[in-house]
């Protein structure tokens, strides 16, 4: 989940490592996990007395808030995955209830005609090729046909020790919404504090779900190094394969670690900023990056709204 491995263990795919932790979840629901791990009335009896709510009270949301404070951190391997499974749910939740009915962006493609059924036939182009030739040619034919237009995104999202709580879970929030929007493998996630790593990959089918909790898995901590987020967020972009990409960068533009984050901002073919306000915020570097990566700056009033945010700038942006 986003952690360093040895170079003597081979890496596990992400959807080997979705199976895994899927498999781990389940034997804690069903009380399966060897008699070391609890059942599923236990495990919410743990996590309302860690969290210090009502049992009744206990919901995914309020997991997912406080799975990243440090002060409740679940120290427990296999109460922690269950936790992280329901945060999961109840976030994922949130993102379908904002995004609703999915409609991919599409766009209109002229070509010769393969197939009759394959299109509208396009009379003025047809008349246009074949203009005074005695025989038409094949590829004289043309139909028009609308095919969904996909765009590979990389996520860069701050994960410093101002993130913990509701910051980080509304941050899984706004992230699960361009994983429901983009296809699988069309969405790579770079979280970063001190330092930058991917917890998706562009061309790897990760599920929304498991997007979601490698970000609530991730420990919130450190410093705000805004040059490692790009540089990582530009070595994934080359990953993908189709050329429509773009980077979206979540931060406040307040860089307290790292180099100045300038030079790689202009790596980017399109980056557009998410700014967090707040009254430390650093709109003029948000600008300049944005400037420098062909993109804008989009204001967020607060990270209550960065969800619906995120959904403005997706269908602006990914259209």
């Amino acid at each position: 989940m986003g952690r360093r491995r040895s170079g003597r263990r081979p890496k596990k795919s992400l959807s080997a490592a979705g199976a895994a932790r899927r498999r781990r979840s389940a034997q804690v629901v069903e009380g399966r996990s060897g008699g070391a791990g609890p059942d599923r009335r236990e495990a919410l009896a743990r996590l309302a007395e860690k969290y210090a709510v009502p049992i009744g009270d206990l919901d995914g949301w309020t997991i997912a808030v406080n799975l990243t404070r440090s002060d409740r951190r679940i120290f427990n391997r296999e109460l922690q995955v269950y936790a992280e499974r329901l945060a999961a749910r109840a976030v994922l939740r949130r993102a379908a209830d904002l995004v609703g009915p999915i409609r991919g962006a599409t766009e209109r493609v002229r070509e010769p005609l393969r197939d009759p059924f394959s299109g509208e036939f396009d009379l003025e182009r047809t008349l246009e090729n074949i203009g005074a030739k005695e025989l038409p040619e094949p590829e004289d034919w043309v139909v028009e046909r609308r095919q969904e237009r996909r765009q590979q995104v990389v996520l860069m999202v701050d994960t410093s020790l101002s993130m913990s709580g509701e910051n980080m879970a509304m941050a899984a929030v706004a992230a699960a919404v361009l994983a429901l929007k983009l296809h699988r493998g069309d969405l790579s996630v770079v979280v970063f504090e001190d330092q930058a790593r991917a917890v998706s990959h562009l061309e790897q089918e990760a599920p929304p779900a498991l997007v979601v909790e490698r970000m609530l898995e991730q420990p919130v901590r450190g410093y705000t190094n805004i040059e490692a987020a790009l540089r990582v967020g530009a070595e994934e972009l080359t990953r993908g394969r189709n050329p429509r990409k773009a980077g979206l960068l979540v931060t406040d533009g307040v860089s307290t670690a790292g180099g100045d984050p300038l030079p790689l901002a202009a790596r980017f073919n399109r980056l557009f900023v998410l700014l967090t306000e707040d009254y430390k915020m650093n709109p003029g570097l948000c600008r300049q990056m944005a400037d420098l990566g062909h993109g804008d700056v989009f204001p967020v009033k607060s990270f209550a709204q960065l969800p619906r945010r995120m959904l403005d700038v997706a269908d602006r942006v990914l259209r």
